[in-house]
Order: C-alpha cells, then structure tokens, then sequence
C-alpha cells in the first residue's frame, strides 16, 4: 500500500464545515478527557521523543517543562472577559495558564480582536433587556499605527499598547508573572511566519506539551475561512505525522459564533485610561 493510501482523511471540509457538531467531534476535546489525556501523553517517552524529533527540538521554552500547561493564543494577552475566563478555568482545573503572543503581527483594523485592542469596548452591568451596554473608548490612532508591527503601537498617551494591556490584568487583581506570558514572535518566524505555514508545528505543541484553549468559527467569513483552510489541514497533518490530535478545549459556549462579550472589558479598567 502506497503512503499516500495509508492517509487518514478527517473528511470533506465544506461539509465538516456545514455541521458544527461534526466540527467540534473533530476539532475538539472535552475539558476532563483533555486533562486525562494530557497527563498519560506526557508519560508516554516514546510519544514525547517523535514530537521533539518532528519539531527539529524547536519547542518553546516555556512548553519544555513536563507539566499540566494550559495555552491560549492572542497577538497581546489582555484581560477582556474571554482572557480573564481563560485564567480562571485554567486554575481551577490545576493548569497553568500561559498567553502565547506574537507581538511582531501587524496591527490592523481589519481584524475584530486586534481592532478590539486599539477601540476598548467597556461592559456595564446587564440591564433589564438581558443586554449589556457598551461604551467604547478608542485609544490607539488606527490611522497611524496600521500595518505596524504590534510591538510599534502605542496609545494615544504614548504608552506601548503591549505594557498597558498587560496592567489591566492588575486592574482585576490577576496575578501573573512572566512565566504566563510567552512572546513566539521569533518561534512563529522560524516555523514558517505565516498561520498557513506555522500552524501544523502549532498544533503539535498540544499532542503533550499543553493544551491549547480556543474557539475555532464556521461563519462564512475570514473567520470560517481560516478554519477550512489552515485549522482543519492542520489537523489533518498533525493526525497524520502522529496518529492521534492535538488537544484542543473550546473557551466559551461554541454555539456563539460571534459574540461581542468575550472582547469586552470590565469597566473598572476605565480608571487606568488617562483623562484627555
């Protein structure tokens, strides 16, 4: 039988794409399996040797201790209500949270979390609708800033955005150190630079390195399209190489497609915003 033949096909994407709960059989993996397989993968050698083999050893550093890791994957970590969910469930399940980041990725407006950077969107108590009011306070020129490295942005009270989002986790009282937070601007460049090159070594990361905690959407738009055509390939590589797939535990109810809430803030972090 030919290699080729020995494929493991996941199935047709457009129509995994056409059916969330196919979708998610596929893609992810229940919070307590997750935890069960995380700790029996890292005691398997043999399974920890074929990734460091197929990664050429290029593992982060911060995924290198044998540990219960838990991985969430932002441009800038910033505690908006999708972050501050993503430490707490972590520690309540005994993981350590970690922000990867890439803060060499370009800045733009197009892009709903990266604009969510530059414009906060403050939450107000839900009201009698059952709605939550949003106020939303702009404080990057996206004019000027575009197409810069995000590492280049700063606000319009000339702080780098990286070290003012990073003190709204105090705002909340999060304590973190910088073990939590792992810059992979130079480990995405070496692994191809771009999310269609680097995301199959990605994603071998959470074969038992860590977990990876992450909404991966259907929608027709970039979003679906981004998922058809490098998350579901990805995967599909990464059953391949190893024969098993990556552990993948979705963030919030996955039956949201898009939800303003997880990218918006608690308005207590309006007290770090200066006065114009």
């Amino acid at each position: 039988m030919s290699e080729e033949n020995q494929k493991i096909s996941i199935g047709d994407y457009d129509t995994i794409m056409n059916d969330r709960n196919i979708f998610n059989q596929i893609v992810y993996t229940p919070l307590s399996e997750a935890l069960r397989l995380l700790e029996e993968r890292q005691k398997d050698p043999v399974l920890m040797a074929k990734i460091e083999e197929l990664l050429n050893g290029d593992i982060p550093e911060v995924l290198k201790p044998i540990g219960m890791s838990a991985i969430q994957f932002r441009q800038i970590a910033t505690p908006n209500n999708e972050g501050i969910h993503f430490v707490s469930i972590s520690r309540e399940n005994k993981l350590k949270p970690i922000f990867f980041e890439y803060h060499n990725d370009k800045f733009t407006s197009n892009n709903e979390f990266k604009h969510s950077l530059g414009q906060l969107h403050i939450q107000s108590p839900v009201n009698k609708n059952n709605n939550y009011p949003i106020e939303k306070i702009t404080i990057v020129d996206f004019n000027k800033y575009n197409g810069k490295k995000l590492g280049e942005v700063f606000t319009l009270w000339e702080e780098s955005l990286i070290d003012f989002h990073k003190k709204l986790f105090i705002a909340h009282d999060i304590k973190l150190n910088d073990s939590n937070f792992y810059d992979a601007s130079l480990w995405f460049k070496n692994n191809g630079g771009k999310a269609v090159d680097y995301y199959v070594n990605f994603l071998l990361l959470f074969i038992c390195n860590g977990v990876l905690f992450e909404n991966f959407l259907i929608s027709k738009d970039s979003e679906g399209n981004f998922s058809k055509e490098v998350i579901l390939p990805a995967i599909e590589k990464v059953i391949n190489l190893t024969g098993i797939k990556p552990i993948i535990i979705p963030l919030e109810p996955i039956d949201i497609e898009s939800d303003k809430h997880c990218v918006s803030y608690h308005k207590k972090v309006k007290n770090l915003i200066p006065k114009s």
